[in-house]
């Protein structure tokens, strides 16, 4: 599924005044795109996370680029020293702001996820090099000797900031885990990973339940050769089954179909789970105990899984939840239940939707094509 789309990033057109602000078409579309930040390698905006300050930060990485150009090498970012930043960009004026430095001279890999903690601090991760946090105030940085293969984060229990070690899942490597990490950088609690015979497991977005003290976890099972001394054929297909984290450790693996696509907690602790089986696309709601009962919303009953995926799910503080797709679909759940969608356009088809958050009556998402963000009228 991920080869489908990861086959050569072709070059979009810068589609924004140079001085970082879209213009807006008639349909209240507009489009963003910052100056290339290396004239070696095409940087592009990945995931987002918005702040409490109005901006929308994310991270840039020339991962895919390099990935297409070598001819499918994950390490090809790794062979050109390039900056290492976390894009802004100011959710009321729509317009691209200074991004935030987190790395050095010598710095490869790009920012993959970035989450916008209360204390104003935005965390980041590198996958193959340090993660950390930096203050957008002071840009004061704090890289943190955590180890490599940290992909993703979310809210953890105790204020602590959860992230997936996707790296160990290699096939080369061991099983992953998920690390909680505290304010003050160390880690205060692993969940070790476990996966079934023939299979290496790579965590991917996890999710914190606060109120049934549970963790949830979307992943990619990777085949490998079965036996402790390699001997045994590997299974055909990866998988992706997904994982529940009781409180007493208990491990229950979800084996799919549905996938588990992506899941978020919103800010009451409502679960949110995007849920694909065969042509259908649904989001599962999971209120906090003592709500109502969870319920399932019909977001697409022509979904082409081997095309399109949901990268994200960002609740909004006022009740509404943007569902955004690799494709440009961004779907709407209102508070009062309806979900509405809209397709953003996709001037590189080969671009990719990242995060797509609600502000106000606008709609804004990261999309990785250069470094871009596209704003639009919210449905």
């Amino acid at each position: 599924m991920v080869a489908a789309v990861m086959a050569g990033l072709g070059c979009a057109g810068r589609l924004a005044s140079p001085d970082g602000l879209g213009a807006a078409d008639a349909r209240g579309v507009a489009i963003a795109t910052a100056p290339a930040p290396s004239a070696e390698e095409r940087y592009c905006a990945w995931y987002g996370s918005p702040g409490d300050d109005g901006v929308l930060y994310f991270g840039q990485a020339a991962f895919w680029s390099a990935m297409a150009a070598a001819g499918g090498d994950p390490e090809a970012d790794l062979r050109r020293a390039g900056p290492q930043l976390v894009g802004r960009f100011d959710l009321t004026a729509e317009r691209l702001l200074p991004p935030l430095p987190v790395g050095d001279a010598s710095s490869r890999s790009g920012v993959w996820d970035v989450l916008a903690a209360p204390d104003g601090r935005i965390w980041f991760t590198t996958f193959f090099e340090a993660a950390g946090s930096v203050e957008p105030g002071t840009g004061r940085v704090r890289r943190l000797a955590l180890g490599g293969g940290l992909n993703e984060l979310a809210p953890g229990p105790d204020e602590t900031v959860l992230a997936t070690r996707y790296g160990s899942g290699t096939r080369e490597g061991g099983d992953g885990e998920v690390i909680a990490i505290a304010p003050e950088g160390d880690v205060a609690r692993r969940w070790p990973l476990d996966a079934a015979p023939g299979f290496l497991v790579a965590p991917k977005t996890p999710a914190w339940d606060p109120h049934r003290h549970v963790l949830w976890l979307t992943t990619d099972l990777l085949p490998v050769a079965e036996g402790a001394d390699g001997a045994g054929e590997a299974n055909a297909e990866d998988r992706h089954d997904a994982y529940r984290i009781e409180a007493d450790g208990t491990v229950r693996v979800l084996a799919e179909p549905p996938e588990l696509q992506f899941v978020a907690a919103g800010p009451d602790g409502t679960l949110y789970q995007a849920l694909a089986q065969g042509s259908s696309l649904q989001l599962r709601v999971v209120p906090p105990p003592g709500g109502p009962p969870p319920r399932s919303l019909a977001l697409d009953d022509a979904f082409d899984a081997d095309v399109d995926f949901v990268q994200d799910i960002q609740p909004a503080g006022d009740g509404r939840v943007a569902v955004t797709r690799w494709s440009g679909r961004v779907d709407v759940l209102h508070s009062d239940g309806s979900v509405r969608g809209v397709r953003l356009p996709r001037p590189d088809p080969a671009g990719l939707y990242y995060t797509a958050v609600l502000h106000g009556d606008r709609l804004c998402a990261t999309y990785c094509a250069d470094v871009s963000v596209v704003c639009a009228d919210a449905p």
